[in-house]
């Protein structure tokens, strides 16, 4: 290809649901458009997998629609895909015995009344030691702990609690999944982009930014590209690493980016040739029929089934600092974890769960070159640290994505696309000026 060929508008760098939006926005404005994706897929950290070891298509990364959002919402009924409630029970293993709780946070109430003494932000791991002392707190506690490090990817000790008190005040919602996978939502962007004429570079890792006002050169193992602006969708984690280096050096953004909350995921998928769990022998009597989640105190401690849908499936989510314990063993040795954290929990032998299992995937986000995590949480002053990253280097160099999303959804496919389309018009109002 010619330096003549080689030269756009925008060079989105990223194949994920910012990336993707963006270009769409980018190119049906004209603008010659190129997204260079270091993976030899699109989705980034939406990853459905069909294997015919399992029964349903395996989501090895986003799983979850978390209630009515504009632009998922938008893109599945443009796309006309299904989606069906993730609904069920939800129980935890508290000191070995199997109880149901009533919602993710228990005694929400009394939680609340103590999150309207708080005048200012700090940190969940400050505001359960100084506000939620004493045995009447116990389960808000444990719930509440592994809700931020579960749910949130989240070390307690940055996670901010105004933004999980926003997020749990107004979280009455449903959560779904996609019929087929949620990388039907990343194809369908995909071929929207491709019609309307975005070019597509896999395989393609960037190694460097050159740069000087409106003239961008990306410099992969490769092949070189020239644009007049790039747009960076890659996720905080890739940001925090370093691996792109850019010249001129950008200190402020890098030290920013470091500042801000990014989780660590591992997901293990397992299929087994029955339910067990809806056995009680295995169950200390108790009825898990409609079981949806299980939190523990094991190493592997979250669970979810994918009720209603009557399939002898678990995923198991390891996050936060749970998922840096385990981030350096291989594979192997992860499902062995997650046997091991199944035996603890229910009271069934690691030699029946083997004996038992048809399928297996292991997802580890830390260990992913490409993503170096899960997806990003609130920390305390977080807003102000991210304006360093959306304010934009010289008019030339921009950034988006999940983690740039202010709102109860950051960390979220929604945020992603947010992000990624209010930075295009952004962008595109940039080139009128």
């Amino acid at each position: 290809m010619t330096m003549e060929e080689n030269l756009f508008d925008v060079i989105v760098v990223g194949a994920g649901a910012a990336g993707l939006t963006a270009a769409w926005e980018l190119v049906q404005t004209g603008k010659r458009t190129a997204i260079v994706e270091a993976r030899d897929r699109v989705g980034g950290r939406i990853h459905t997998v069909n294997d015919k070891n399992f029964e349903i298509p395996v989501e090895l990364g986003a799983e979850f629609v978390h209630g009515n959002l504009e632009l998922t919402e938008l893109i599945l009924k443009k796309g006309a895909f299904e989606q069906y409630r993730a609904a069920g029970e939800i129980w935890h293993n508290m000191e070995g015995e199997l109880d149901r709780q009533n919602d993710f946070i228990e005694d929400y109430s009394a939680l609340n009344k103590k999150f309207k003494e708080l005048k200012e932000d700090t940190s969940v791991a400050s505001f359960i030691e100084n506000y939620l002392q004493g045995d009447e707190f116990e389960e808000a506690r444990f719930t509440l702990k592994n809700y931020v490090e579960g749910y949130y990817a989240a070390n307690t000790d940055r996670a901010s609690t105004f933004c999980l008190r926003q997020e749990l005040s107004s979280s009455d919602y449903d959560q779904y999944r996609v019929e087929g996978g949620y990388i039907k939502l990343a194809e369908y962007l995909h071929q929207q982009c491709k019609q309307k004429g975005v070019e597509f570079f896999f395989s393609e890792a960037v190694k460097k930014i050159k740069w000087k006002r409106n003239e961008v050169q990306l410099v992969t193992a490769q092949q070189l590209f020239n644009a007049n602006k790039v747009l960076i969708t890659v996720p905080i984690g890739v940001l925090q690493s370093e691996t792109i280096q850019f010249l001129p050096q950008l200190p402020d953004v890098i030290s920013a980016a470091k500042k801000l909350g990014y989780g660590g995921v591992i997901k293990i998928i397992l299929q087994f040739d029955h339910a067990f769990w809806k056995n009680k022998e295995f169950t200390k009597g108790k009825n898990l029929d409609k079981l949806s989640f299980i939190f523990s105190g094991a190493a592997i401690p979250t669970w979810w089934t994918y009720y209603p849908k009557n399939v002898a499936l678990l995923t198991g989510w390891s996050a936060g600092p749970h998922a840096e314990e385990i981030k350096d063993l291989n594979d192997e040795e992860i499902l062995q974890k997650a046997l091991q954290s199944l035996s603890d929990i229910f009271t069934i032998p690691v030699s029946l769960l083997h004996q038992q299992l048809k399928g297996w995937h292991v997802a580890n986000w830390v260990k992913d070159r490409y993503s170096c995590g899960g997806y990003s949480y609130e920390v305390v002053n977080g807003t102000q640290i991210k304006k360093v990253l959306k304010d934009a280097v010289e008019n030339t160099i921009w950034f988006a994505g999940e983690g740039l999303f202010d709102g109860p959804e950051i960390g979220t496919v929604e945020a992603a696309l947010s992000s990624g389309r209010e930075t295009a018009h952004q962008l595109i109002a940039s080139f009128k000026k």
